[in-house]
C-alpha cells in the first residue's frame, strides 16, 4: 500500500526558490546600481522618507540656514569627490556636504609597440668568407 508524502510539494519548492532568486536579483541590482532597493521599497510601503535621503534632507536644510551665516570655502581645483545624488553616486568635482574626497589614477593609455631592435649579427661587419658567398650568390 501507498503511503501519502509527507513534506513539501514540488509547487511549494518552485514558489519558494524563485522568491530566493527574486530576492538574489534584487540584491544584486541594487548593488550594481549601488543603491538600496529593499530600504526604498520599505519606505514606500510605509510612508516614511528612507534614512539616507532623510539625513541628507535634514543636513541640506541646516546648511541652508548656516550658508546664509557662514560662507563655504572654495574647493580646491582638480579634487574629485564621490557623492551620492539622487541615490546615485557619481563623481564630482564640486563640493558636497557627504563627499569623500578620491585620489584620481593617470593613465597614459595605449603605448604603441617598439621597434625591435636590429640583429647584431646584421650590423657586425661581415666576414671575408661571407662576402665571397654572396658574390658567389649573385
Amino acid at each position: 500500500m501507498l503511503s501519502k508524502q509527507r513534506g513539501l510539494g514540488l509547487i511549494q519548492v518552485a514558489i519558494v526558490m524563485a522568491s530566493l532568486a527574486a530576492i538574489a536579483m534584487a540584491f544584486l541590482m541594487s548593488a550594481r546600481h549601488e543603491r538600496n532597493f529593499f530600504t526604498e521599497g520599505l519606505s514606500k510601503l510605509t510612508g516614511k522618507a528612507p534614512p539616507a535621503a532623510s539625513a541628507s534632507a535634514a543636513s541640506s536644510a541646516s546648511s541652508s540656514a548656516s550658508a546664509a551665516a557662514v560662507a563655504m570655502p572654495a574647493a580646491p581645483a582638480g579634487v574629485l569627490r564621490k557623492c551620492v545624488i539622487d541615490g546615485k553616486t557619481v563623481l564630482s568635482d564640486v563640493a558636497c556636504p557627504d563627499g569623500k574626497v578620491v585620489k584620481a589614477i593617470d593613465t597614459r593609455g595605449i603605448e604603441a609597440p617598439k621597434a625591435p631592435k636590429p640583429d647584431p649579427a646584421d650590423a657586425a661587419p661581415q666576414s671575408a668568407t661571407d662576402k665571397m658567398i654572396e658574390k658567389a650568390t649573385r
